[in-house]
């Protein structure tokens, strides 16, 4: 979904959003949607769409911890598995809100592909 009228106010929000998510995470996840959810239709979407990906990240963290701690008790080799599935994780989370940042700065409403939409 492209927005041809969106202001470069309401990109810039979500550009920085975007970056704050990548490189804090839920923290800076919240930070953006609390700063600019306000700022306009494009900026509420995508500070939103953001903040959804961080809350489906983090209970992805959790999940793998579990599964890794589990998988530890069991057999430490194992457990290296999980490691690595940890590091692919935060990676590819990483290097969608790299993206979605690129697209959010050029005015285009970027979705992950696996959040959950619990704020709307």
């Amino acid at each position: 979904m492209s927005h041809s009228n969106v202001s470069p106010e309401e990109r810039t929000a979500a550009l920085i959003t975007y970056l704050l998510t990548a490189f804090l995470g839920i923290i800076g996840a919240v930070i953006g949607w609390a700063v600019f959810k306000d700022k306009g239709p494009f900026a509420k979407d995508q500070t939103t769409e953001a903040l959804n990906w961080a809350i489906s990240l983090t209970l992805a963290f959790i999940a793998l911890w579990v599964v890794v701690f589990v998988l530890a008790m069991v057999s430490p080799k194992l457990a290296i598995v999980g490691t690595l599935l940890y590091m692919v994780l935060a990676l590819a989370g990483f290097i969608l809100s790299i993206i979605a940042a690129i697209k959010a700065n050029g005015g285009t409403a970027f979705r992950f592909p696996f959040a959950l939409r619990l704020v709307k």
